[in-house]
């Protein structure tokens, strides 16, 4: 029974542009303009609130708090503009369901909250097919980055279920840190 580790953000649904852009709006409501582009290069693999650090790496030195509230205003944004739905990678949603209906394991790993992630999957109609979600809310918290908290979550799981790394296929956003630290607890990690 192998396991397919699906990173919901830029993998299932295209919400890395959507994140980018009320990133970048929630830095120009506080002042602090930042190109849609470049929050788009900070978002793959992190929450809103440590994408707004590293946007705001120079700033946060001297204020502190100015990523916070960035990151407050865009989560807000992004639950107003997802309320409804996200756009959806259809053959990666077809290949969860594939590998759901031969039996194997499907996990989904995503860098937003449970209460944002859940009812999606649901208007996706996936919830019933998955083994688990991991979010990045979930705990264990702690001051490791997100993506590598919610792997080594997915790696305790699989590893209780008996399911070793060599029988994990990952498929993860664009990018050298999501795709490095997958390939640590995956056989085989395919970007997108």
């Amino acid at each position: 029974m192998p396991a397919l580790i699906v990173a919901f953000d830029g993998v299932l649904a295209d919400t890395l542009p959507l994140r980018a852009h009320v990133l970048a709006d929630a830095a120009a409501a506080e002042f602090q303009p930042r190109s849609t582009a470049a929050a788009l290069a900070v978002l793959p693999g992190r929450t809103l609130l440590e994408a707004s650090r590293a946007l705001f790496a120079a700033e946060f030195e001297r204020d502190p708090t100015l990523p916070e509230l960035v990151a407050l205003r865009a989560q807000r944004g992004y639950r107003q503009l997802v309320a409804h739905g996200v756009p959806v990678h259809l053959a990666v949603r077809e290949e969860m369901e594939a590998a759901g209906r031969r039996g194997d394991r499907v996990v989904v790993r995503a860098d937003g909250e449970r209460r944002e992630v859940e009812p999606l999957l649901a208007l996706l109609g996936l919830d019933h097919t998955l083994a688990f979600v991991r979010c990045s809310d979930d705990r264990p918290l702690g001051a490791d980055a997100s993506l590598m908290r919610s792997w080594r979550a997915i790696d305790g799981r699989l590893n209780g279920l008996r399911q070793p790394p060599s029988e994990r296929v990952a498929w993860e956003p664009q990018g050298a840190t999501t795709t490095a630290v997958a390939g640590e607890f995956a056989a085989l990690v395919r970007a997108f």
